[in-house]
């Protein structure tokens, strides 16, 4: 006979194979009830003291959280929220990544700050850029205010306010060498009709990744020698020159009879995924897709007054400018003469 003596709020049970769990239970009259199961009575007896601190103060997590998975907020984010963004593609994937991480599979309320330090921690030693471990953190923290404050999970704390920030600084100063250009463009070649034209426009004209995938023919005046941007980073439409030489870039391609037909039939993950294998067969490391933007504009500006150069670019001001220029040192002084 059991001498072990009974705690109110805890009832003890014998699983098949014989282990021991312990249900504690929480009944606080205006509350929902809530319980939670533990392998041992100590931890039972706790978290019913703590749950009950935290109803009488206000600060209880609520039901939902405590059995609602950081996958599943996730799939509802990807869903609701995020399709009403602007850089809806580049978020998806961001979810995605999220959604493959073991911490998808742990409940909202079970997540601490320490998790998520540990995670920038180990994203820092992948050597991934801060800005890059900074949007995929800021994108959890977000899933867990809208859940906190929309999908009715009060009382839900969001770990990521308890823990340092990487910083939103990105700088890359990557030029593309002319042997990368060369080996580049021949590997992009292989990948289809648009892939090389779209690296080789991006060089000429300084154009985003998604401002030319959003390029229809309807905004191309190669006769003006003019493209009209309408979906930019800042939403403010902005008419790009054209150099001789991208008119001839989009002279080449195939096209449409419609107007409306995009001038690159290709979608974002489809370029970042070619362009990455591309440079990795041509034994390219360290290049992203936005570096060609930083080559454009430093091109750009050796060629251009910095006021002209910015109406080619879109950048509202030279600090701005700035940051995408990148001279090479010998480029430098060879003009000194």
């Amino acid at each position: 006979m059991s001498t072990e003596k009974r705690t109110p709020g805890i009832q003890k049970r014998i699983n098949g194979d014989g282990s021991i769990v312990y249900r504690a239970q929480v009944r606080v009259r205006g509350f929902p009830h809530v319980s939670e199961t533990f392998t041992r009575k100590t931890d039972a007896k706790k978290w019913i003291e703590d749950t009950k601190t935290a109803i009488r103060g206000g600060t209880a997590v609520s039901t939902e959280a405590a059995r609602t998975t950081l996958r599943e907020v996730l799939k509802r984010y990807k869903r609701e929220v995020t399709p009403r963004k602007k850089g809806a593609d580049r978020e998806e994937q961001r979810i995605d990544f999220w959604l493959l991480n073991p911490l998808s599979l742990r409940f909202l309320s079970a997540l601490r700050g320490a998790d998520f330090a540990k995670y920038r921690d180990e994203r820092r030693a992948e050597g991934k850029a801060e800005n890059t471990v900074r949007l995929e953190l800021a994108l959890i923290s977000h899933v867990f205010e809208i859940a906190r404050r929309e999908w009715g999970m009060e009382g839900l704390r969001n770990p990521i306010r308890n823990i340092s920030m990487p910083s939103s600084s990105n700088k890359r100063e990557r030029r593309v060498t002319p042997d990368e250009e060369t080996a580049l463009m021949a590997e992009l070649m292989r990948k289809g009709p648009y892939m090389e034209p779209l690296a080789s426009l991006a060089i000429e004209s300084a154009m985003r990744r998604g401002e030319l995938l959003a390029l229809t023919w309807a905004d191309v005046d190669l006769a003006k020698g003019v493209a009209r941007l309408h979906d930019t980073k800042n939403s403010e439409p902005r008419d790009v020159p054209l150099s001789v030489r991208a008119v001839v870039i989009l002279k080449a391609l195939p096209r449409q009879l419609e107007d409306s037909s995009p001038v690159f039939p290709l979608s974002a993950a489809f370029v970042t995924r070619e362009f990455r294998q591309a440079c990795k067969t041509a034994g390219i490391e360290n290049l992203h897709f936005h570096d060609l933007r930083h080559e454009a504009v430093s091109r750009i500006c050796e060629k251009l007054p910095m006021h002209e150069a910015m109406r080619v670019t879109g950048h509202k001001t030279p600090a701005m400018l700035m940051r995408y220029y990148h001279p090479r040192p010998e480029d430098l002084a060879r003009k000194l003469g």
